[in-house]
């Protein structure tokens, strides 16, 4: 009788657990560059980072208006550099943003650059969602005010406060999704048995 090397299962499962996750992340990366043929003039993609822990998308997003504090006075900026990190673990935990020049909003840590994307989240989310979304919070087009969501206070004050001279949300040009994947998503969906994972879907 044959006897299984334990060390041939450990590398088994470690493989079904890499490779679904790579093939998920190779499509999450020519999503975003698919975003960006169609919107040429508002997203720009700078670079795929790949390390052991995880990975990052590097872009610019343009055409979106944010506040940011400087010598402790607000200035109005139209272009702002920003990563997608997926974690180890993604899908099973959701892709993080984070800018290089953090806004100044209520959900954007104003030292690291963290923006806290999503109140709820499921293993379908895409780049795409998370570009759109930090474009929405960038603009405060979006925004949560419950206190634990709140990681800028200073930013929350002043969005309550009656007597602020700046009208919001801020002025974006609205990013075009990518229609195709849009409808493999809705048929995903809708097939019955179907999970939102999508490891391979577009």
């Amino acid at each position: 009788m044959f006897q299984r090397d334990p060390r041939t299962a450990e590398l088994a499962t470690a493989q079904m657990e890499v490779w679904p996750r790579q093939r998920r992340v190779h499509n999450e990366w020519e999503l975003l560059q698919a975003l960006e043929q169609k919107n040429p003039f508002t997203l720009r993609v700078l670079e795929r980072i790949r390390a052991a822990e995880d990975d990052a998308f590097h872009f610019r997003l343009d055409r979106t208006s944010g506040i940011v504090i400087r010598d402790g006075a607000m200035s109005l900026v139209r272009s702002h550099l920003a990563e997608l990190r997926l974690p180890r673990f993604f899908p099973s935990v959701p892709i993080e943003a984070k800018l290089a020049d953090p806004v100044f909003h209520p959900n954007v840590d104003p030292q690291s650059g963290f923006v806290c994307l999503w109140d709820r989240f499921s293993a379908g989310d895409t780049v795409m969602e998370a570009v759109r979304r930090l474009q929405l919070v960038i603009s405060w087009k979006l925004y949560n005010l419950e206190t634990e969501q709140v990681i800028q206070p200073a930013a929350a004050r002043w969005f309550r406060n009656p007597n602020r001279n700046q009208c919001l949300p801020l002025e974006f040009m609205p990013l075009v999704e990518v229609e195709s994947f849009l409808l493999m998503k809705t048929a995903a969906r809708r097939a019955p048995g179907v999970r939102r994972r999508l490891d391979a879907t577009f």
